[in-house]
């Protein structure tokens, strides 16, 4: 004859509770009748023993109580401490064999460089691999990604400082409290990127009995399919002007020319269109900028003020006061005046929305997508960038405001981490701000360099 055993019944908090208070209610002539623990079990279907267990338990922690006193009820619910039914799940089990207080603070005193895995930090303290991962697990331990940024010298934190402060809104300044960020309505970041056909390391998601996909064969990863594009991306808002909401996006354009086969191959024929990558040179740079960035600034970005185009230092694009620019914004917008060329800080690719997260939340949505050639590939970037939505555009702009924050309260250096702003949270509730208070760190610098 085969026997399954019970499933046991787990005592959480609130069936603590009733049983106890099941137990109370039969309590005649100051004590608790005999049978009471088998009639209570049975009722919330436990066993008798844990019944008696958990009265006496609870009984215990009950402040003067005597063991063999006569029983009050009312006393008893009155003097017993909201923690008598505390589940606590941690406390389970055996001792921990290492003090865990000890081993964290032997761990901070380990080099980072013997941190990089479970197995080697586990060697560094001579501990099992699996005291390790339980910490892990328990969230006493976290992984933490060191990223790769560029070196600063004294020249590149005073430029980057400056910067920043420079953003701060001139009318906010007579409290510490109350400064805030300029809205940066005016603004628009340009930048380029290079963006693979494949790319190593994606994943995919399988069932148990399905085998692999086929793996992706390239000759050499130099041989990988890609295009540079050029993005120009403004802050999101509503267009008071055409009544219509401004989503942000001025445009993003590949860097090269489409050509034709000569000769067959496999995989086409003589006439068929191919795409071929140039180099970015300033002549390249300054047409791009003239026949389709400005243009589509004047078409589709809300004038309110003077618009600051916003470039990195890269040799190939043009310098602030360049006089050929001045002349083709003067026959677009009828003002020299309307679109200035500002190159950001040497070595900071953090201030500049697209490198900042607009290109890497890009790829994500367009590597969904599945490319057959380069051409495809411009195609499908292209709808990406259309359809990118402009509430999560806007969230990058309030997160490069975060960034100057720590910016200042790092005096210009980029060793930070960006803080957790709960952004989706605040924009569901109708709290998003439209810009950031700065950090009273900025109190410490004089503000008459703030500038426009």
């Amino acid at each position: 004859m085969v026997t399954t055993r019970k499933k046991r019944v787990a005592m959480t908090e609130k069936l603590k509770k009733d049983v106890f208070m099941a137990c109370v209610v039969r309590v005649s002539r100051e004590i608790l009748p005999y049978g009471s623990f088998k009639a209570v079990g049975e009722t919330h279907k436990i066993h008798p023993r844990t019944v008696a267990n958990l009265w006496c338990s609870t009984l215990k922690q009950i402040p003067g109580y005597q063991p063999n006193t006569p029983l009050d009820p009312v006393s008893l619910l009155a003097n017993v401490p909201e923690t008598a039914f505390t589940t606590k799940f941690e406390n389970s089990g055996r001792n921990p064999k290492h003090d865990r207080d000890m081993l964290l603070q032997e761990i901070k005193n380990i080099d980072p460089t013997a941190r990089r895995t479970i197995r080697s930090l586990a060697g560094a303290v001579g501990i099992p691999v699996m005291t390790i991962w339980r910490m892990k697990q328990s969230k006493k331990l976290k992984v933490h990604t060191m990223a790769l940024k560029p070196k600063l010298n004294d020249d590149h934190r005073l430029n980057r400082l400056f910067h920043c402060i420079a953003k701060i809104d001139k009318n906010t300044i007579n409290s510490v409290a109350e400064m805030t960020f300029k809205s940066m309505y005016n603004e628009i970041h340009i930048d380029e990127k290079w963006i693979f056909l494949v790319r190593d390391g994606l994943r995919c998601i399988v069932t148990q009995d399905e085998p692999p996909p086929k793996a992706i064969s390239v000759s050499h990863k130099s041989h990988i399919t890609k295009v540079m594009f050029l993005s120009a991306l403004a802050r999101p808002r509503f267009n008071h002007t055409t009544r219509q909401e401004f989503d942000g996006l001025i445009g993003i354009y590949p860097v090269g020319e489409i050509d034709m086969y000569v000769r067959a191959s496999h995989g086409h024929q003589p006439g068929d269109l191919k795409w071929c990558n140039v180099n970015m040179d300033r002549d390249l740079y300054r047409d791009m900028l003239f026949n389709f960035v400005l243009p589509d600034v004047k078409k589709k970005m809300p004038i309110d003020n003077n618009i600051i185009l916003q470039q990195d230092g890269a040799k190939a694009h043009l310098p602030d006061d360049d006089p050929l620019f001045a002349a083709k914004v003067t026959e677009l917008f009828g003002d020299p005046t309307a679109v200035k060329l500002y190159t950001q800080p040497a070595q900071s690719p953090d201030l500049n929305v697209n490198d900042l997260g607009f290109f890497n939340s890009l790829q994500s949505r367009y590597y969904q997508t599945a490319p057959k050639d380069a051409l495809e590939l411009i195609e499908m970037v292209e709808e990406t960038y259309k359809n990118y939505p402009a509430k999560k555009l806007n969230r990058i702009w309030l997160t490069l405001q975060s960034v100057m924050n720590q910016v200042i309260n790092q005096r210009g250096d980029n060793d930070y981490t960006i803080p957790h702003m709960k952004k989706k949270v605040l924009e569901r509730q109708n709290q998003l701000p439209l810009s950031l208070d700065v950090t009273a760190e900025a109190s410490t610098y004089p503000l008459d360099i703030l500038v426009d």
